[in-house]
């Protein structure tokens, strides 16, 4: 019933994209994963047991993630054709790597879109008033946790795919 709005394989697939290239395995590499789990919920975790508040940037982090989401969306389109003119290619070694990489970045970028979704969603949070209590700040504390967390790997992945985009845009003008 669910599988037309169901965001799990999107964020799979992504997962799928953090190997190395060379490898046989289908597992995430142990630096990727350090990288884009472990980093960004440690430090979550230390903004939040610091106490560092994003409330008076609430709206400009919604300007800003409703900006790139956008922006993400016509992303989407030019690897969407940029995929089209490859297939179109003759079939060589070279073209299929070409491929594969195009296909982790279009994976890749609908992760992004997908984490700018959840970004404004967990910020409008933020603007909610809670009334003092144990439960309450627990819910706030995993609330705030899950926003630098995702803040963090939307950061992440955009630099992965601007590092991808800039890869690919020069093994296709070689």
């Amino acid at each position: 019933m669910f599988n037309r709005v169901n965001p799990w394989k999107i964020v799979l697939d992504h997962f799928s994209t953090l190997r190395q290239f060379n490898a046989n395995s289908k597992r995430i590499s142990l630096s990727d994963s350090i990288v884009f789990i472990l980093i960004p919920l440690m430090l979550s975790a230390v903004l939040v047991f610091n106490g560092f508040s994003i409330r008076p940037y609430i709206g400009y982090l919604i300007s800003c993630v409703a900006v790139f989401g956008g922006f993400l969306f016509n992303l989407l389109a030019i690897i969407y054709s940029v995929i089209d003119k490859i297939s179109k290619d003759a079939i060589d070694e070279k073209n299929e790597l070409k491929k594969l990489f195009a296909r982790e970045i279009h994976i890749n970028i609908s992760y992004c879109i997908l984490l700018s979704i959840l970004l404004t969603i967990t910020l409008i949070l933020h603007t909610i008033s809670i009334r003092p209590g144990t439960i309450n700040v627990l819910a706030k504390n995993i609330v705030l946790t899950s926003t630098y967390f995702l803040l963090i790997n939307f950061f992440l992945t955009l630099m992965m795919v601007l590092n991808r985009i800039y890869i690919l845009l020069k093994k296709e003008s070689e």
